[in-house]
């Protein structure tokens, strides 16, 4: 009976030194597993930190650069006041639209223009002709030419109806004579 006793306690004593051996080697890899994410984390810590650094310095410049921005705004508005009291005022209407060159009233294409914004040059950009098709359409690019080109409220008018092709033309005529016999 000591003999059983003896082996089922050696059996019993291997089984534990196994189990002991396997948590050992278990212990093992989840510590080496620990130390690579620790690694992991540090490296991603160390570039959220580079990423922070690169945000403030980038919101520095930004703020900066809008104090220069405001600042030059200030220059201008000044230098604009400037010109505007030691000038004589000009006439941006002018005589009357050109076809071809589509003064219309307005500075020309190799005029500067000042419009709050930095020295910029229109671009070309014709009056839209319009034949009854799309009222819609030809109304917002019609307001758009008007408002870039700062046209004149009387010009308006006279500069669309230049633009009138086919029916729209035949019906603005008869429109225009049978309001101006009824005045």
């Amino acid at each position: 009976m000591t003999e059983t006793r003896s082996k089922t306690h050696e059996e019993h004593s291997r089984k534990v030194d196994k189990e002991i051996g396997d948590l050992s080697a278990a212990y093992k890899a989840l510590s080496s597993k620990v130390e690579s994410y620790d690694l992991t984390l540090k490296v991603l810590c160390n570039r959220q930190e580079r990423v922070e650094n690169i945000l403030t310095e980038v919101n520095q410049k930004y703020e900066s650069l809008v104090a220069m921005m405001a600042q030059i705004s200030g220059v201008r508005n000044d230098t604009k006041e400037k010109q505007a009291k030691s000038s004589v005022p000009q006439n941006v209407s002018g005589p009357g639209p050109v076809m071809g060159s589509h003064r219309l009233g307005t500075a020309t294409n190799n005029q500067v223009r000042d419009e709050g914004r930095m020295n910029t040059r229109i671009p070309k950009i014709d009056f839209p002709y319009f034949s009854g098709e799309g009222p819609r359409e030809w109304l917002r690019k019609a307001r758009k030419y008007f408002q870039l080109h700062q046209v004149n409220e009387e010009l308006k008018v006279g500069i669309a109806e230049m633009y009138l092709k086919g029916k729209a033309d035949i019906w603005f005529h008869g429109f225009a004579a049978s309001h101006s016999e009824a005045d």
